[in-house]
């Protein structure tokens, strides 16, 4: 058990020796003091169960060099994870993730389209043929060719209009 005149003695007599062994352990003199006050309040919190067999130095620069691993490990994982939410926040894979979405809702809103209209409304998108010569290819009227488009953007508008935003930017 630690008491607080022997917390007071180890602190004043090793203090300045564990910050030095900080910063030479972080490279960085703030990191170093965090890490070193870190180390002295979990001494103190933990006073009652801590038994200091042998060189208090030694101790100390055991806990210092754990604690600076841990603290470096915390900062790497948080690090990491603050880039991926940054990338995830790049409006271009934003928009890349919504795209993608999109073209699995629109393959899906196709499959919904009765046979005719789907293939009338690929020929028309996909192949990008006019009017007459989806009415020749298929062998109906120009009429029945814009009554088909009609009927297909009805329904695509109906199954898609959340990502009418997106399509619009």
């Amino acid at each position: 058990m630690l008491d607080l005149q022997s917390f007071e003695r180890i602190f004043k007599e090793h203090h300045a020796h564990c910050l030095a062994f900080a910063i030479h352990y972080t490279g960085d003199p703030y990191e170093a003091e965090e890490v070193v006050q870190l180390v002295f309040s979990q001494i103190w919190e933990k006073r009652e169960g801590i038994a200091i067999n042998g060189s208090e130095r030694s101790y100390l620069f055991t806990a210092i060099r754990n604690t600076a691993i841990s603290q470096w490990r915390k900062q790497t994982v948080r690090t990491t994870k603050e880039n991926a939410f940054g990338k995830m926040q790049d409006p271009e894979v934003h928009f890349s993730i919504q795209a993608r979405e999109l073209e699995g809702k629109l393959h899906l809103a196709l499959e919904k389209l009765p046979e005719r209209c789907r293939e009338v409304f690929l020929l028309s998108r996909k192949q990008q043929l006019k009017y007459a010569e989806i009415a020749t290819v298929m062998n109906i009227s120009v009429k029945t060719v814009e009554n088909q488009m009609g009927k297909a953007l009805k329904i695509l508008h109906h199954e898609l209009r959340e990502y009418l935003p997106l399509l619009f930017l």
